[in-house]
């Protein structure tokens, strides 16, 4: 940190982790508005209070964020190591469902990383626990900013960032699917883009996982298997099957969908469906297929609308495959060819 001694690096795995933000994209009306202010500063104040506290070993120095679920603070352990360590807010800590989810991201982070330790793009965990009541994970630090934090300050993204935030984070999911992980929530705010430029996959959270055998290493309980019926993840972002809460039909596909919808916004400035909200918007990820990307970034090239569109087919069946051909079709559109999948696949619709 500026003006300050280089902290002690902890042993053990990293966690990739950003800072919590509440979305200044998405406005729910004016009382909606001043509801959401009114408890943002009710957050931050009660957050500002932890500082000089300690969270089980940690020892809080400063807040780093507050977010709908949790605050993030800048805190040191006693043998030097700092760490990011995400406190769930003391409201939710006392349902229990949410806390089980809240502390399932760690065993599952922990388990990709012993099963693909050279894939730098998965999130890993420091520790995870509870103190007197209080369920927090400590998290590597990270510099750099999350892809949402770049989409603020920008509005769009250029051609080429697209695609290599979108390449790097297909090496993640071809991991994650390989061994039963779904993350079933990607978005902007999930994906950071580290001062190093290492892109990383954040807040496994919510994933479904697939493998029996990884389900019991990274010890997620049994009641954090959703039934169907509820939606998972976050509308804007979220695939059909998912907003229909069909939560059998969830699988990497899925992901693939929600990685699309997140180039959709970052190349056309806008949602796949715009302006809804609330139980709108949700209706309209349930029911209405994307627009075709050129429609909104008629700057994209050809190719790359193709690929977008593919991994946003309504239809899971019509989206890529895996993980592994999508990346293989961004890869040509990259080197200025045509995608062979999404090509082939146009053609055989045709």
């Amino acid at each position: 940190m500026p003006g300050s001694a280089q902290p002690e690096k902890c042993h053990g795995p990293r966690f990739s982790r950003g800072v919590p933000r509440r979305n200044p994209l998405r406005a729910r009306g004016a009382a909606a508005r001043g509801d959401s202010i009114a408890r943002m500063g009710i957050d931050e104040e009660l957050a500002e209070q932890r500082i000089g506290t300690r969270i089980g070993p940690w020892s809080v120095e400063r807040v780093l964020g507050v977010g709908g679920m949790a605050s993030v603070y800048y805190c040191r352990r006693d043998d030097g190591c700092v760490a990011a360590v995400k406190l769930l807010h003391p409201e939710l800590a006392s349902i229990e469902e949410v806390r089980k989810r809240f502390l399932r991201e760690g065993p599952i982070g922990s388990a990709l990383a012993a099963v693909a330790p050279l894939c730098e793009g998965l999130p890993q965990v420091i520790e995870a626990g509870e103190a007197d009541g209080a369920a927090y994970m400590a998290m590597e630090m990270l510099e750099g900013e999350t892809v949402f934090d770049r989409m603020v300050r920008h509005g769009t993204l250029p051609v080429g960032q697209v695609i290599a935030l979108a390449e790097r984070v297909l090496d993640v999911l071809d991991v994650a699917h390989a061994h039963g992980i779904v993350h079933r929530d990607l978005k902007p705010e999930n994906l950071h883009i580290g001062n190093d430029g290492r892109v990383r996959v954040l807040d496994f959270g919510l994933a479904r996982v697939l493998d029996p055998l990884l389900e019991d290493v990274a010890g997620v309980p049994e009641m954090t298997k959703t039934s169907t019926g509820v939606s998972i993840g976050t509308d804007d972002y979220m695939a059909p099957e998912q907003a229909l809460g069909l939560i059998r039909e969830i699988d990497g596909r899925t992901d693939l969908f929600g990685l699309g919808a997140t180039m959709f916004r970052l190349l056309a400035g806008r949602t796949i469906h715009g302006n809804l909200e609330d139980a709108h918007l949700l209706i309209a990820a349930a029911t209405e297929k994307a627009p075709p990307l050129a429609q909104h970034a008629p700057a994209a090239p050809p190719g790359l609308c193709a690929v977008v569109d593919r991994a946003l087919a309504f239809l899971k069946q019509e989206r890529y495959p895996d993980a592994r051909t999508m990346r293989a079709d961004l890869a040509a559109v990259r080197a200025g060819r045509e995608p062979p999948y999404a090509t082939a696949a146009a053609r055989g619709r045709a």
